[in-house]
């Protein structure tokens, strides 16, 4: 039972990193967007 939380804390870790990194790329871009249009 402990290794099999201590195994979906790691994915849920890795999650929160994957969304974390594709939101600040998304948000990156759209800063970028938005001042090449202005």
């Amino acid at each position: 039972m402990f290794d099999q939380a201590v195994f979906v804390h790691g994915c849920w870790t890795e999650f929160l990193y994957f969304v974390r990194a594709k939101f600040a790329i998304f948000v990156a871009d759209g800063i970028r967007m938005s001042s090449f249009s202005n």
